[in-house]
């Protein structure tokens, strides 16, 4: 229970800034579309993209440090702590020069990723040379301290500092925008933001872990480990990266820079249902951390099919909404003239719910340091995404580039990672979840198929009423729908239970 309640409490700030960083971001993503236009959505897109194909490099060492302090945390053992924490800045600061130096030597080929024109009075190379700064200067200040939060679940310290300067930052960009109409200024603010967030969070830390001094070398044999850890979570890191920004940066050389403006519209919707999901995610892993740590396999066999059947309970309602109202909203939004193909919509919300499926079976696998049993399948998994991407947006257009998404989550990613967890940990056949998993997307089909069926012809007289009634019906039909359908599943009593429990505490 106390880790379920410092769970519930990460997920209360995390929504609470969830909620902020998606609004926030919408209003100013409208305000560039109406005030410059989508070139500009395309560059910060492009840029973004790339990016995190550069940070590669950082992806394994945040969350194999964190996966070393769970055992000294757990056993109060503050000196160990303080050394992995030692090993940590000095790991960001090496990083922090290699990704400035591979970001430099990107610089003279920017230009060759933009197929077409970009806006007339921006310099696309200072552009990218402020998102660089913004992605490296936290390497060389406090980053490195975010995983001492992370370690503690303590989520709900980084949300709050994220929600004061994300809305600081977000109000300033807002202003600058409708006086000023420089983009220049809103790319610096993103900057500025990061630099306060850093500085902040080092106080924070500093306050709340006063014994926990950054100092110290670890062993030979602890370095070894946490190089395989590193190997095998970079590796494992590198078809979210390839999934995620690949797709944007193929959009931009092979299409354009309105059409990926377009495409990040759907999946700026695709995006927000994702950051309110892995709040959940978020909140609960340091819990399955220790419960690992700490607790029987059966005990956290019984706690993922739980979470499963939770989890995947919620992503079903998500997205039968998204089904349902995805192309009212962007009408409302940026109007008719920014509408994909219905089609584009039905593979977003595949991809939306095939994630959604396979992140259950990801938590547990990376709480239980399986980085390098798992190294395989993402390279397989970045590689045939990319192919895929490159061969169908020819013939497909943005369409091919989500459905070699789906095609990569659903044919390599899901059932391969769920193996590897069942082998190495919970050493039982995988058939099982599978099935469960089988299940819950037939019940997924079942409730987009009947919401849109419901809601596809109702129009109350204003788009915006239409938006509201839809989604009220979606979520209610869809509810139902899951509720009779898992009526006699013995998570159900479990999760209800629970809530019983944390009502009456």
């Amino acid at each position: 229970m106390k880790r379920t309640q410092q769970a519930l409490r990460n997920i209360l700030w995390g929504l609470i800034e969830k909620t902020i960083t998606i609004l926030c971001p919408f209003v100013i993503r409208t305000i560039i579309i109406y005030k410059l236009g989508n070139e500009y959505l395309g560059l910060s897109s492009l840029f973004s993209s790339i990016l995190q194909v550069l940070s590669l490099a950082e992806l394994g060492f945040g969350d194999a440090i964190i996966f070393g302090m769970y055992k000294p945390i757990s056993e109060h053992d503050n000196k160990k702590v303080g050394t992995y924490l030692n090993t940590f800045r000095k790991i960001y600061q090496l990083l922090g020069v290699v990704i400035l130096t591979i970001g430099l030597m990107v610089l003279p080929f920017v230009k060759r990723l933009i197929n077409g024109s970009y806006p007339d009075d921006i310099n696309i190379y200072i552009l990218y040379i402020i998102y660089l700064l913004n992605t490296v200067i936290s390497y060389f200040l406090f980053a490195y301290k975010e995983s001492l939060i992370k370690a503690n679940q303590r989520n709900d310290i980084n949300s709050k500092i994220y929600i004061l300067c994300n809305l600081v930052m977000y109000i300033l960009q807002i202003v600058v925008l409708l006086l000023f109409k420089n983009y220049y200024f809103y790319a610096v603010l993103l900057l500025l933001c990061t630099v306060a967030i850093n500085i902040l969070r080092s106080k924070v830390v500093d306050r709340e872990y006063p014994d926990i001094k950054c100092e110290g070398t670890l062993r030979q044999e602890e370095i070894r480990n946490l190089g395989q850890r590193v190997v095998g979570l970079t590796i494992n890191k590198i078809s979210q990266v390839f999934r995620n920004s690949f797709d944007s940066i193929v959009i931009s050389a092979f299409i354009g820079l309105v059409c990926l403006a377009q495409y990040q519209n759907y999946y700026y919707i695709v995006s927000a249902l994702t950051i309110v999901m892995n709040v959940i995610m978020t909140a609960v892993g340091a819990g399955i951390g220790n419960g690992i740590a700490s607790e029987s396999i059966q005990k956290n066999y019984s706690n993922y099919k739980e979470l499963l059947f939770e989890y995947s309970s919620i992503a079903t309602v998500f997205t039968a909404c998204m089904l349902c109202l995805m192309q009212d909203f962007i009408t409302l939004w940026v109007g008719e003239d920014n509408l994909l193909q219905f089609s584009s919509v039905i593979f977003c919300s595949i991809y939306f719910f095939s994630m959604r499926l396979g992140d259950v079976t990801a938590i547990y696998r990376q709480s239980a340091g399986l980085w390098w049993e798992d190294r395989q399948r993402p390279i397989i998994e970045a590689v045939t995404n990319l192919a895929l991407n490159i061969i169908l947006v020819k013939y497909l257009g943005v369409n091919g580039v989500i459905i070699s998404t789906i095609i990569s989550i659903v044919v390599i990613n899901i059932p391969w990672a769920t193996h590897i967890l069942f082998k190495y940990y919970f050493k039982m056949n995988a058939k099982q979840v599978f099935m469960e998993m089988l299940k819950y997307s037939l019940k997924a089909v079942l409730c987009c198929f009947v919401t849109y069926f419901v809601c596809n012809n109702i129009y109350v007289g204003s788009l915006f009423g239409t938006i509201i009634l839809k989604g009220l019906l979606a979520c209610l039909i869809s509810l139902v729908i899951i509720i009779v359908c898992n009526i006699k599943n013995p998570e159900v009593g479990t999760f209800l239970n629970r809530v019983k429990i944390m009502v009456r505490r």
